[in-house]
């Protein structure tokens, strides 16, 4: 039903309502039908709207009198018999009143009506998120930086109050919910045309395939990111053709590769995820035996790093276990790895680095303390858990920290509100050192420490000028976007990174023809971002930088001749 709330109201109150209507009937008929007296003497009988009128007021004892004639004895017996009748009739239906307005079921009815019309009242392209924590929050601040609209859904009630107090830019349409039901997900607007994704990163996997899945079923359309830790899971999730699997494991996993081949790429990387700028020294892991402690799902991830670029590594974890062939070979040691006598053990001396990626914080700061001591040179790697212990590690001698949450941040949201910046990070993570330590340079050299990253559709709404020109038949490079609007002979700090077309993606376009519907990376300045945003639109700039000289307005020439 469309509004359950009114049907449960109607519910609670049935009894009461037909409680207080029997009682009215039985004193409205009695009032009708004992005689009274006039002030003449002569005997008369209340219509049964006086004695409507003289029960409302007797039932709320407001009491007006007794009307339209003093009563008689008989009829101020009855009136004193049905004062007590009526008003326990209103008592009741007042309890049971109070009781329907404090249902919990009731009351989740008329949230839910609530947040179905505001859902329903977005006009922008908006997001679902699932549940309320320290990651999502970092999510929705980042979606709302580019005027992304959310949606959120939590069981807990007390993280929705939690919510309302934090200070976000944006209304954020909010309600108390299982997401794991079908009927949750229509609510939260997953049938609406401009739902363009749902982010699922529960910490029990199964539940992020089980939203993939009804998500596929209820709207194709909507592109689900869902995180999956687990081989099997990340499968299911993929094979559901709408989904995105992260896996945070692989992530970072993925970027220890990069350090130990191409480290100029990580550079690129955290310069587009806006963590550092392009004059960070690239990260050169350091070639040799590494200890690695942890051998859960992400301690494999990286054996397969290590074997790939022929290092040698030695695991150490408490309560997992390896391989008979790593326990044979001694690269697997089940022991607790904060103990002096196991680092000695792995070889801690003679080993290049550490990596420390347990599940408690202050069990890898102590284990990070212990091998400093041991091998003051080494070069550690540490896993953060939590925000709690930001600053003790932010204080503590590790090289290279890492958080998962941070991972899941950085990604699920550039996903969702920078795709081409996503793309553009995809096509260059399998690049060689020489390749990105070139574009480093180029980038430094021409723009500086720290480009903006703008992105440029032709389409008439954005590149009004261009997109005419290219429907006239004509070729426009994409070099015309570099040129200076003050001097036609110099360029703009401008790099052109991609082009994204329907079947084809072009890293580094230079001297590339445009198509309509292109979409276009730039890296520049603001001054530049400007420019280009006025070559794109206007049809005398953008005549200007494809020319070298003013076009003449139809207008003027007319005037002067």
């Amino acid at each position: 039903m469309s509004d359950n709330a009114l049907w449960i109201i109607l519910q609670k109150l049935r009894t009461p309502l037909l409680v207080i209507i029997v009682t009215y009937s039985i004193a409205i008929l009695g009032m009708v039908l004992i005689p009274g007296m006039d002030d003449n003497g002569n005997v008369y009988h209340l219509t049964f709207f006086d004695a409507f009128y003289f029960v409302s007021y007797m039932a709320s004892t407001i009491g007006f009198g007794e009307a339209p004639y003093t009563f008689t004895y008989e009829q101020r017996l009855w009136v004193s018999v049905c004062i007590y009748i009526t008003v326990v009739g209103w008592f009741y239906g007042i309890g049971a009143l109070v009781s329907a307005v404090t249902d919990k079921t009731l009351k989740f009815e008329m949230m839910r009506s609530k947040f179905r019309k505001r859902v329903q009242s977005i006009k922008d392209d908006f997001v679902i998120i699932l549940g309320y924590t320290y990651v999502n929050a970092e999510i929705i601040k980042k979606l709302h930086a580019v005027n992304m609209e959310v949606v959120l859904i939590d069981t807990n009630e007390e993280k929705i109050n939690h919510f309302l107090l934090e200070d976000f830019s944006h209304d954020v349409p909010l309600m108390v919910g299982n997401a794991l039901l079908a009927d949750t997900l229509s609510d939260a607007g997953i049938l609406q045309s401009n739902c363009k994704a749902i982010v699922s990163l529960f910490k029990n996997e199964e539940k992020n395939l089980r939203i993939s899945i009804l998500t596929r079923f209820l709207n194709p359309k909507v592109k689900v990111v869902a995180k999956s830790t687990f081989s099997d899971i990340t499968k299911s999730i993929i094979d559901t053709d709408i989904a995105k699997a992260i896996n945070p494991f692989e992530i970072f996993a993925k970027r220890v590769d990069i350090a130990l081949q191409s480290p100029h790429v990580l550079i690129l990387e955290n310069w587009i995820y806006e963590n550092s700028d392009l004059m960070n020294q690239a990260m050169f892991l350091p070639k040799g035996k590494y200890i690695v402690c942890g051998y859960g799902r992400f301690g494999k991830l990286l054996q397969e790093k290590f074997e790939k670029h022929n290092l040698e590594a030695i695991f150490i974890d408490e309560k997992r276990l390896a391989s008979r062939e790593m326990i044979e070979s001694g690269r697997f040691i089940r022991a607790n790895p904060d103990d002096k006598e196991v680092l000695l053990e792995a070889g801690i001396e003679e080993a290049v680095g550490l990596i420390i990626g347990t599940q408690n914080d202050i069990d890898n700061l102590s284990i990070m303390i212990t091998a400093r001591k041991l091998n003051p040179e080494i070069y550690i790697i540490a896993r953060e858990n939590t925000m709690q212990e930001v600053s003790i590690f932010q204080a503590a001698n590790i090289d290279w920290v890492f958080m998962f949450e941070k991972i899941l941040i950085n990604k699920v949201s550039l996903s969702l509100s920078k795709p081409l910046k996503n793309r553009f990070l995809k096509l260059i993570l399998n690049k060689d050192e020489e390749w990105a330590a070139k574009l480093v340079k180029l980038l430094r050299n021409r723009i500086g420490a720290n480009p903006k990253l703008m992105t440029l559709k032709i389409s008439e709404e954005e590149s009004y000028a261009i997109y005419h020109e290219l429907l006239e038949g004509n070729e426009v490079s994409i070099d015309v976007l570099s040129h200076s609007l003050s001097d036609w002979q110099k360029n703009n700090a401008v790099v052109p990174l991609l082009i994204h077309r329907k079947n084809e993606e072009i890293l580094l376009p230079k001297n590339r023809m445009l198509q309509v519907d292109d979409r276009i990376l730039f890296a520049c300045d603001e001054y530049s971002k400007e420019e280009i945003e006025l070559i794109a639109s206007n049809i005398y700039e953008f005549y200007y930088a494809l020319c070298g000289k003013e076009k003449e307005s139809p207008i003027l020439k007319k005037i002067f001749g």
